[in-house]
């Protein structure tokens, strides 16, 4: 999360300040294709979709009131955690480092990703060297002498600490360890006068910590070259987007209608409707995908 002049607020950018960023990234991808993101200033026009959102946390406030910000059940695994032996510390460790990186490795191929085997010895900086670096910043949860967790984060000094990396072992999750990882980074931040936490996305575990939602767009660029490319990707966008809401509307509404009903007659006609919004709503987004193409080539 790029952090502009405005300080009071936790968008920290204005207008001016994305179009700056945005200018630099074009220069610096030199006429290649770029998708750059930014926090949604309303001033992208046509060249940008939404990309989701992240939740940035004021760290300006007491201790006390910073826990609080975390929900009930996320305070009490914490405390559990804390009582059942895990200890969270900060580290640039090389042992403590590819330790990480194994957990890391680990869960992916739990997920069915492949990855690359453990660099033992990667250049400075590169691989789970990143963590030498002097604007990032890893904190791990040790159990037994052992790293069973880790969380990493980059740091703007004195602005905001980005939320990066995080993994763990299944035992670790379920005991609270990654809980206790967030609020130490909470903590030591608020200590060092940090001003923001940016938890880099908004899932239900980091809406659980706490934080002010911050809408996320992918702006298009790479000069002329990429224009009706970039105008074909933002309409075919915009128009799954809406055909989703317009199936999601539909779903909830029938949903509704079936649970005042309570007939298995009326329940029937109502998965007919349905299917039939479903049919004209797919129709709707081949014409909007066919306008978008016509706009692009246009251009």
């Amino acid at each position: 999360m790029l952090e502009g002049r405005e300080q009071a607020g936790a968008l920290g950018l204005t207008p001016d300040d994305a179009d700056w960023a945005f200018g630099q990234a074009e220069r610096i991808a030199g006429g290649r294709r770029l998708r750059c993101y930014l926090p949604d200033l309303g001033t992208n026009g046509d060249t940008s979709i939404r990309a989701g959102s992240t939740l940035v946390l004021g760290l300006e406030r007491t201790e006390d009131e910073l826990f609080k910000s975390i929900v009930p059940e996320k305070r009490r695994k914490c405390r559990r955690a804390g009582t059942l032996g895990y200890q969270v510390i900060e580290t640039q460790d090389p042992a403590h480092l590819r330790a990480f990186a194994s957990l890391q490795i680990g869960a992916e191929r739990r997920r069915g990703s492949r990855s690359a085997a453990l660099d033992l010895d990667p250049p400075a900086g590169e691989s789970w060297r990143e963590w030498d670096l002097p604007w990032m910043w890893l904190l791990v949860a040790l159990k037994d002498g052992e790293v069973v967790a880790g969380s990493g984060f980059g740091l703007f000094g004195g602005g905001m600490i980005d939320y990066r990396a995080n993994s763990s072992t299944d035992l670790a999750r379920k005991e609270g360890a990654n809980v206790l990882l967030a609020w130490e980074a909470l903590r030591l931040g608020r200590q060092r006068g940090f001003r923001w936490m940016n938890w880099g996305g908004a899932t239900s575990f980091k809406q659980e910590l706490g934080g002010e939602r911050i809408p996320i767009v992918c702006r298009f660029g790479g000069g002329k070259a990429w224009a009706v490319a970039n105008a074909l990707a933002v309409s075919s966008r915009r128009a799954r987007t809406r055909v989703a809401a317009v199936l999601r509307d539909h779903r909830n509404a029938a949903a509704e209608r079936t649970r005042k009903s309570g007939s298995p007659l009326v329940r029937e006609r109502h998965a007919g409707q349905g299917l039939a919004h479903a049919r004209a709503a797919g129709s709707r987004v081949r014409e909007e995908l066919e306008r978008g193409h016509e706009q692009g080539a246009a251009r």
